[in-house]
C-alpha cells in the first residue's frame, strides 16, 4: 500500500474511533474486519484503541479512552463485562532480562489476559499480561493487576490485592 492509501486508511480509522457513542456498532465492525471477535452486542466508546488480538462477549463495553494490547497472545473479555473509561489492558510486558542489549531492542513477553463473565473494571486501571480476573469481580479504580484475582473479589490498589470476597466468605 502506497503512502497516500495509508494515510486515507489512517483518517478512516481516526474518524471511526472518534464518532459519538451511538455509532459503536461500526467501531465493532471496523476492529472485527481488523483480526478481532468482538460480539455484535458489544459496546466500543470513542477513542477505544485496540492493538492485536481481543475477543469480547455479548453486553460487554469498553468505555472512553481504553486502550488494549492484546498483540499475539490476546485479550480475551467474557459476557457483561463493564470496563469504565481510561482502562489499560496489555498482553506483554517488554524484555529486561538482557543487559548487554538496550531493552527497548529487546523482545516483549508475551502472556493472554482472561477477564471472565460479570465483571466491573473501574476508571483508570492498568492490567498486566498473564493475569486472569474471575467472574464477577470487581476492580477498583486507579489500581494496578499484576496477578489472578479469584471469581467473586473485590480487589483495588497498586499492586491489586482482595480486599473482600462478594460472597462474604473472605
Amino acid at each position: 500500500m502506497g503512502k497516500v492509501g495509508l494515510a486515507l486508511q489512517s483518517l478512516f480509522r481516526e474518524f471511526i474511533l472518534l464518532l459519538p457513542d451511538e455509532f459503536s456498532k461500526f467501531r465493532v465492525r471496523y476492529y472485527n474486519r481488523h483480526g478481532c471477535r468482538i460480539s455484535r452486542g458489544a459496546s466500543l466508546s470513542p477513542n477505544v484503541r485496540v492493538r492485536g488480538l481481543l475477543e469480547m462477549g455479548a453486553g460487554s463495553s469498553i468505555a472512553q479512552n481504553g486502550s488494549i494490547g492484546g498483540w499475539g497472545a490476546g485479550v480475551f473479555i467474557g459476557e457483561n463485562v463493564m470496563i469504565a473509561p481510561n482502562v489499560v489492558i496489555v498482553a506483554f510486558d517488554h524484555g529486561t532480562a538482557r543487559t548487554d542489549i538496550p531493552m527497548a531492542q529487546q523482545e516483549n513477553i508475551e502472556a493472554p489476559v482472561h477477564i471472565e463473565d460479570d465483571v466491573w473494571i473501574s476508571a483508570n486501571v492498568t492490567i498486566g499480561k498473564g493475569v486472569r480476573i474471575g467472574k464477577g469481580s470487581i476492580i477498583g479504580a486507579n489500581s494496578y493487576v499484576n496477578r489472578d484475582i479469584a471469581p467473586y473479589s473485590i480487589a483495588a490498589g497498586v499492586p491489586a490485592k482482595v480486599i473482600k470476597s462478594r460472597r462474604g466468605d473472605a
